[in-house]
């Protein structure tokens, strides 16, 4: 198992990520499953700071591969804009329903904190997902607030994570 930056050599495995992840209802992939080579391919082009929206800071993508399958994947937003810092932070994951419980998450952040972070980041999740508030908590998350996204009628709580 490792973790590997997003590349056109994760086409494949990719393709069939996004299915997964659309079936268990993670809107984040809805228009992946469209062309997922296509939302791939931009994904790797943010991290070069290449088409990304209007003062946003270049972002990184990293999967959790096992056997050639990615089981996970985790993006980390290389800087600040309000909304980054007040609404969705700087990194966001998410692991396959059948990946779920095996410390994978777990693992993915704490790769980020060791890797990827210089000093602390924003990291929020939903007041409802109890999987990922123990991720966060058990990565070192102080959490900072809740507050309502009106957006989607959730309630989302921010936390702030220090490199490792």
């Amino acid at each position: 198992m490792e973790i590997e930056k997003a590349s056109l050599c994760h086409l494949d495995a990719f393709r069939d990520y996004v299915e997964k992840c659309v079936q268990d209802g993670i809107e984040l992939y809805d228009g992946a499953n469209r062309d997922s080579d296509a939302y791939l391919k931009k994904r790797i082009g943010y991290a070069e700071g290449v088409g990304l929206p209007e003062g946003w800071p270049p972002m990184s993508m990293y999967f959790y591969v096992d056997s050639g399958k990615i089981l996970g994947a985790i993006r980390i937003r290389h800087g600040f804009n309000e909304y980054i810092n007040n609404v969705i932070g700087h990194i966001g994951y998410e692991t396959l329903p059948q990946a779920r419980g095996k410390g994978i998450a777990t693992s993915m952040l704490h790769w980020t904190l060791r890797n990827l972070v210089d000093e602390s980041v924003i990291i929020s999740c939903d007041i409802n997902n109890i999987g990922s508030r123990k991720v966060i908590e058990k990565c070192g998350g102080k959490y900072l607030s809740t507050f309502y996204c009106d957006e989607k009628k959730n309630h989302i709580m921010r936390y702030q994570l220090k490199a490792v």
